[in-house]
């Protein structure tokens, strides 16, 4: 059983009244938009030896075996680290500027904001308290995310912390891929939509692989037609100081390569069945691998990596497996994007920067872009200064 929410959006382009009906799910207002019901953590141990069987030179170890169980507790001690910046001066710039931001999104008077990756949605309590205070009309928010034990653990402590006028809090169950499909179907094609993604998690990725996430969101990834896309808050972590990135990624007290060292026990519980117990737990032994970090600034990222610290050769699930002493297997990657570098991303994927907030000691912005390609329905006014102000003469609407 369902509940309906009905409200009246008032679109500024076109001068008329659109009604829409959104379904929601009662509960916890969960809803589960998966394409498949398996965990991304399905076939991990496949995706292990797939990356071990690559030739000399590309094998790799996936990331996911950084987020099992332990690994999250582990991560957390990073995170408190005051050397760990990106997370630190995110937040303070998040508290310093929320208004701003606040009053930014409210002015679209979009219908709906996406977080991507919402997590524990610490930070977000205090951004969505400034933008329902700041807004005249409905807004529903939906934190997009594969855990379902978090999104529910979240959402709870999210309603108690804050009390909203005007936003009706709400939760996606699934990938960035499952968002952007749910999002470009007809059942809420017809609303306005912010994206909120926070973290610098855009740089992990390669920037070609940026540019196609990017665009998975203000196109319909199947159709390719522009999505109704009122604007999208982008953080990016523009630090290109060698000392600060490499003290952030390998912070004192051994935090970070406890973390990414707990990797080789996740590995070695994946794959060490009956048959292949012996032999893995001795391939994955501590003492025969060590944390490498290495800042690249001709490719504006930090890679960390786990390197043999001997010849390994192993046999599992009749594969043979050999590492050379001193072979690096890159496990995790932070791209830190200067402001071109993020200029030329974001317009290939459609979305131009308009405005930044930004923590000048570090270079990290938060971003608000705005698609390029203006959908009629989108709210977006663009004026052209020559055909006199807020006339409708000054409005130009690109075809979709």
């Amino acid at each position: 059983m369902s509940t309906s929410v009905t409200f009246t959006v008032t679109r500024p382009l076109d001068r008329h009244t659109l009604s829409h009906n959104l379904q929601l799910p009662t509960g916890l207002d969960i809803l589960d938009i998966r394409s498949s019901q398996e965990s991304l953590l399905h076939n991990l141990d496949a995706k292990v030896l797939e990356g071990l069987c690559q030739p000399h030179g590309s094998k790799f170890l996936p990331s996911l075996l950084l987020w099992g169980e332990r690994g999250q507790v582990l991560y957390d001690d990073v995170l408190a680290s005051p050397e760990y910046y990106p997370y630190r001066v995110e937040d303070e710039l998040l508290q310093q500027r929320v208004d701003d931001i606040a009053r930014t999104v409210a002015s679209t008077r979009t219908d709906m904001l996406i977080e991507l990756g919402a997590g524990n949605m610490t930070k977000t309590a205090q951004f969505l308290s400034s933008l329902d205070r700041h807004l005249s009309s409905p807004l529903i928010y939906y934190a997009l995310d594969v855990d379902q034990a978090l999104l529910e653990r979240s959402i709870v402590s999210l309603r108690q912390r804050v009390t909203f006028r005007h936003i009706q809090v709400r939760a996606l169950l699934g990938t960035y891929d499952d968002g952007a499909s749910w999002l470009a179907s007809s059942a809420v094609a017809a609303y306005r939509r912010t994206l909120l993604f926070l973290g610098s998690s855009i740089g992990n990725d390669e920037q070609d692989s940026a540019v196609k996430f990017l665009s998975s969101f203000t196109r319909a990834p199947e159709t390719g037609v522009p999505q109704n896309v009122a604007g999208f808050l982008l953080a990016v972590d523009g630090c290109q100081d060698a000392a600060k990135i490499e003290a952030a990624y390998d912070v004192p007290g051994g935090y970070s390569r406890r973390w990414v060292k707990q990797a080789l026990d996740y590995a070695r519980e994946l794959l060490g069945g009956d048959v292949d117990k012996a032999e893995v737990d001795r391939f994955f032994d501590d003492t025969n691998w060590r944390f490498e970090g290495r800042w690249l600034p001709e490719r504006q990222r930090y890679q960390t990596y786990l390197a043999t610290t001997c010849f390994l050769a192993a046999k599992i699930r009749g594969k043979a497996i050999e590492l050379e002493e001193g072979e690096r297997l890159p496990i995790i990657s932070s791209g830190k994007w200067t402001r071109d570098t993020a200029d030329s991303v974001c317009l290939q994927a459609g979305l131009n920067i308009e405005t930044s907030w930004k923590n000048p000691e570090f270079d990290y912005n938060i971003y608000w872009l705005q698609p390029s390609l203006k959908r009629v329905d989108s709210g977006i006014v663009i004026m052209d200064v020559s055909e006199g102000e807020g006339t409708d003469a000054g409005l130009h609407h690109a075809k979709e």
